[in-house]
């Protein structure tokens, strides 16, 4: 066969056979680009349309960290472990193959070219990425498209889109033309080869290989074969670039680190309060304009990989909310409604007389996000917890119900009720205030008023002080404390609702003036120190406050139960002899990242075992109280039936939980199944007292 002399030099020539194409290339890459950078600049104009101001560049020290971690590193990628690597296979492929071709690039435009071992390396490491990326969109093509997991559905409807195939198939294409590309170089160029020497082609191992095949065509033909397959390479190669912009799949390639970098960086699960209601005109989102910018950025940068929706305990149970599809139909709005804001932007600025788009027909609450999904969502904060991007599901949902409580007054009758009550008499049940401190009265517990010269305040919140269940559990807390010696006090009939379920249920007006009261009280007292045993107050206490002037060091029970033990000031003398599986409330797992110390606790309990539910820590499900679900009617599968489904799985004699409002609904939940005989539902204060075998002292 007749072809090019083998030279035995350790690289090769760039752009072999396509010298002559460089100004057709060179005019080819500027159309490109400009394709590239025009598709960017029109959504820039939609980035920009619509909102209300929000700052997302402060702290980039911080930021920057977020965007190597996560942007880079993919380390929120990688928590979810078989999608993680499909991502991962793709991703980094495509990060050194980037690098690969610019390389390339350099070599052919500065006519400097590198031979040797390291171009025999960077030849190995080109091979090894491109295989990578064919692996993984053969992986994403059989998951997305074969497979179908319930995570890429809406309720068992594909929500695939033909852009998917799309980008999958030019990827796929790209590094096929790629790989036969390089055969017809190396056939062309290579055969045959010294029998005393091996060929540096075999470090391009896919194609030296696949140059095997084309052994015994003629040279001329090779030839021709390859500069068609280096057009179709090229064209598809530009052509994926002028793609992104107008791709719902790839343009995260810009959105997502985008977004990854504006990362909000306030305590996890906080709530920006309305700080002006004297002179705010309307309260919540009510009309799409009326979120931040940010949040309305948010939905371009989610890529509908289903994580949100694969733990959120409403769609699970058949709820009518999917935080994926209640993002997506805010994007499919916005998109609908982002020109006539650009059109207007654009005639104020041209001099034209300024004023507003035409009112939407549609209502963004009703007809773009279902009345139902707003109520639906118990605020568990799974989706934001497992969202690759951080996209923001949960304020979004938050301040639409603000717009219904407070704008239209348009929310449940029970939850209607709730409100009366702790307007009224400051807790959910509308019990006598006078009576919140009754649970103490025969423990000796003081008040704060009696002596304010204390180490904590022991806050002690509704359930703990009103409901009969969760009495037990703070009287055990109470003698706990009492007997290793933890100096504490509590505010008694001066202790007012934290508001954690005024705020969540949308009721903004009615926290604030909750949490004032309970600020004013506190800081009278000089406070520093809290202990709560509810998570709801925990969280409420610890990051809401400080917003409205409360600042204090506020302590869950299960973290001082954990201390006290491990400095042997609480000793466990009584043999438990249960098994024991932990249900990890949303408010002091995901929001705090308290997963070890109840644990901690329980394994220092001599005779105990511990057995793990199916879904537990971060990936732990809802009791389904949160959100102000806890005062709301559920209707269809009960969120609380289907975790006691997964305790019972685990033939625990106990159920402990850490969270009054969970006590509850895992009892519920055993009532429900007829298990109330066979599995109790504890608080983790209540097994320590047990253990401590005090009870008769």
């Amino acid at each position: 066969m007749q072809n090019y002399q083998y030279t035995g030099l350790e690289n090769r020539e760039v752009f072999w056979n396509a010298q002559h194409f460089q100004i057709p290339l060179d005019l080819l890459a500027l159309v490109t680009f400009a394709i590239l950078g025009y598709g960017l600049y029109l959504r820039f104009q939609m980035w920009t349309a619509m909102g209300k101001s929000e700052r997302r560049d402060d702290n980039r020290g911080e930021r920057i960290k977020n965007l190597l971690r996560n942007g880079v590193a993919q380390l929120s990628v990688w928590r979810d472990t078989y999608p993680g690597i499909i991502h991962g296979l793709i991703f980094f492929a495509f990060f050194v193959l980037i690098w690969g071709a610019a390389f390339d690039a350099f070599q052919f435009y500065s006519g400097i070219h590198f031979n040797g071992k390291p171009y025999l390396v960077f030849s190995l490491i080109m091979e090894l990425f491109g295989l990578s990326a064919i692996a993984g969109v053969l992986l994403a093509l059989d998951r997305r498209f074969i497979r179908k997991p319930e995570r890429l559905t809406y309720k068992g409807t594909p929500d695939t889109k033909p852009d998917d195939a799309i980008v999958l198939l030019m990827i796929l294409g790209i590094m096929v033309t790629g790989f036969i590309l390089e055969a017809l170089r190396i056939s062309a160029t290579g055969w045959p080869y010294p029998q005393e020497k091996l060929p540096y082609e075999v470090w391009s191992f896919v194609g030296f290989n696949l140059a095997k095949g084309f052994q015994g065509i003629d040279l001329a033909s090779l030839i021709t074969a390859h500069k068609v397959m280096w057009w179709t390479h090229t064209f598809l190669a530009v052509g994926f670039i002028a793609y992104l912009p107008f791709s719902q799949r790839m343009r995260h390639m810009f959105t997502s680190p985008a977004n990854q970098f504006m990362k909000s960086l306030k305590p996890f699960g906080q709530l920006e309060p309305i700080r002006d209601f004297e002179n705010a005109e309307t309260f919540g989102v009510t009309n799409l304009e009326e979120f931040t910018w940010k949040q309305i950025f948010d939905s371009d940068a989610c890529t509908r990989c289903g994580r949100c929706q694969d733990g959120c305990p409403a769609y699970n149970t058949n709820k009518h909310l999917s935080p994926k599809k209640l993002v997506q139909d805010i994007k499919a709005y916005w998109e609908e409604r982002a020109p006539a804001f650009i059109a207007a932007k654009k005639a104020a600025a041209a001099g034209g007389e300024a004023h507003a788009p035409e009112p939407s027909e549609k209502s963004l609450i009703n007809d773009v996000v279902g009345v139902d999904s707003v109520w639906d969502c118990t605020n568990c904060m799974h989706c934001m917890e497992h969202c690759p991007v951080f996209i923001e599901h949960v304020p979004k949902i938050v301040d639409m119900r603000r717009a219904k409580v407070l704008m239209e007054a348009d929310f449940a009758p029970e939850l209607q009720l709730t409100f009366r009550n702790m307007e009224n008499n400051s807790n959910p049940w509308g019990i006598g205030a006078h009576l919140r401190a009754d649970w103490a009265k025969d423990i000796g517990v003081k008040t704060m008023a009696e002596d304010a010269n204390v180490e904590y305040l022991f806050y002690v919140g509704c359930a703990g002080s009103f409901d009969d269940r969760c009495k037990k559990i703070s009287v055990a807390l109470a003698k706990i404390f009492q007997e290793a010696g933890v100096s504490f006090a509590i505010l008694g009939t001066e202790e007012g609702c934290c508001g954690d379920s005024a705020m969540r249920g949308g009721n903004e007006y009615l926290y604030q003036a909750l949490a004032q009261y309970n600020i004013e009280i506190m800081n009278g007292y000089g406070v520093k120190k809290v202990i709560t045993t509810c998570p709801h107050g925990y969280n409420t206490l610890k990051k809401d406050y400080p917003q409205l002037g409360g600042t204090y060091e506020v302590f869950h029970h299960t973290e001082i139960l954990a201390d006290l033990i491990k400095q042997g000031k609480i000793r466990l003398t009584k043999p438990i002899d249960a098994t024991v599986t932990l249900h990890d409330s949303c408010f002091l797992g995901r929001y705090n990242k308290l997963y070890d110390q109840p644990r901690s606790a329980l394994n220092a309990v001599p005779g105990l075992k511990l057995v793990e539910m199916e879904k537990h820590h971060d990936h732990g499900f809802c009791c389904g109280a949160g959100g102000a679900r806890m005062w709301m009617e559920e209707h269809g599968e009960r969120i609380n039936v289907k975790r006691t489904d997964m305790a019972i799985a685990t033939n625990a004699t106990t159920v402990c939980s850490a969270c009054p409002f969970c006590v509850t609904m895992i009892s519920d939940g055993l009532k429900d199944r007829s298990m109330e005989e066979k599995i109790a539902a504890k608080d983790l204060a209540e097994i320590i007292w047990e253990a401590m075998d005090l009870e008769k002292k």
